[in-house]
């Protein structure tokens, strides 16, 4: 009985011993995505926008053929419109035409009926203004009935029209609505692929600092930091110090977003590490008393930077600044600042020979 017992015990065991195996094993640990898995993710992004805007543009053809018809049709009830009246009016002339003969001929007197009939010269004469008289009243009402039924027919397109129109404008809002969501849609997916982009550059730019980091813990160090060979203050490398996050975030609206990145590329080029010492300025100048508090303040004011006035920021902005200075703009407002540039409020472009810090072409002081 004991040794039946200890085997339930040691069986029981055994199977809390493998559930707890189990669980361990399947217990997911959280990873930063690797800059693998963020290229793809970017492509696959990339790709899906691609075929949003291809929706869109096909989708605004359509709209544009519809508006057209919409316009067309219009015309054409205004038209119709126009007949209806004018059959109308021809109707009702018919009309009054016939009723003044008939007044003529009946309500004109007892003689000028019986004038015209015994006025005749013999039988086939009177027969024939007899026929006379009777074929003006079927002509009469031939030309009524003819009128009447040309009205009706106007009328009828004009309501065959006007039911394409209301089917036709049903269309163009329904279309509206998918143009709505698609450039929704497109907005969110944008969004997507600038968080996404912002990250492999961010997993880029790490990669690079580790390699850097392990070449310099084996070759050691050649020059100090921020100095040439020949001890100038000048940095020729371009591409002194690194991030760092001992900022303070910033609120912006889309457009301050908009504005900050076109700046950033307007200066810095293409360069990540030039456009976030360029972006490390323009914080630190909204952090200072010296200058306007707003991003938008400091890029317009008076005579500081170039592109404001040269067309250059305009036009970078006309067709949207590229997604490295997203990035930069968005790493920026989040606390990144570019750590050579830390106490920068100035720069210049290197080939001034202006003296300061030498980052991605342009020198800072």
């Amino acid at each position: 009985m004991k040794s039946t017992k200890k085997k339930r015990i040691l069986r029981a065991a055994m199977c809390l011993t493998c559930a707890v195996t189990i669980a361990s094993v399947n217990t997911s640990v959280y990873a930063e995505p690797s800059t693998n898995e963020l290229e793809g993710k970017t492509s696959d992004l990339q790709g899906e926008l691609n075929d949003l805007n291809s929706q869109l543009s096909a989708l605004c053809d359509e709209l544009d053929a519809t508006s057209s018809k919409i316009e067309e049709l219009s015309a054409a009830v205004e038209k119709s419109k126009l007949d209806v009246a004018a059959a109308k009016l021809n109707e009702d002339a018919q009309y009054d035409a016939m009723k003044d003969r008939i007044k003529f001929m009946y309500e004109g007197g007892s003689a000028s009926l019986l004038e015209i009939l015994f006025s005749s010269e013999n039988m086939a004469d009177f027969l024939n203004k007899a026929e006379f008289v009777t074929n003006i009243s079927t002509y009469d009402r031939q030309m009524l009935d003819e009128l009447q039924t040309a009205r009706a027919d106007i009328e009828k397109k004009q309501g065959t029209l006007e039911t394409q129109q209301e089917e036709l404008a049903g269309l163009q809002s329904d279309l509206e609505a998918k143009q709505e969501a698609l450039n929704a849609k497109i907005s969110s997916t944008s969004g997507e692929l600038s968080e996404y982009s912002a990250q492999l550059e961010r997993a880029k730019a790490a990669a690079a600092a580790s390699r850097t980091a392990q070449d310099n813990s084996v070759a050691g160090p050649t020059t100090a930091p921020g100095k040439t060979d020949n001890g100038n203050n000048n940095n020729t490398n371009g591409n002194n110090g690194g991030t760092v996050n001992n900022g303070g975030s910033v609120d912006a609206n889309v457009s301050d977003t908009a504005l900050f990145a076109a700046i950033l590329e307007c200066e810095a080029g293409g360069s990540y590490d030039g456009m976030l010492a360029v972006a490390t300025v323009i914080m630190n100048r909204v952090a200072s008393p010296s200058y306007p508090n707003s991003i938008r303040g400091v890029i317009y004011q008076s005579g500081q930077f170039a592109p404001t006035w040269d067309g250059s920021l305009n036009r970078v902005l006309a067709r949207g600044p590229s997604q490295s200075a997203y990035s930069a703009a968005q790493a920026a407002l989040g606390g990144a600042r570019h750590s050579a540039v830390l106490n920068c409020y100035s720069f210049n472009a290197a080939w001034t020979g202006a003296s300061g810090v030498n980052v991605g072409g342009n020198v800072f002081w």
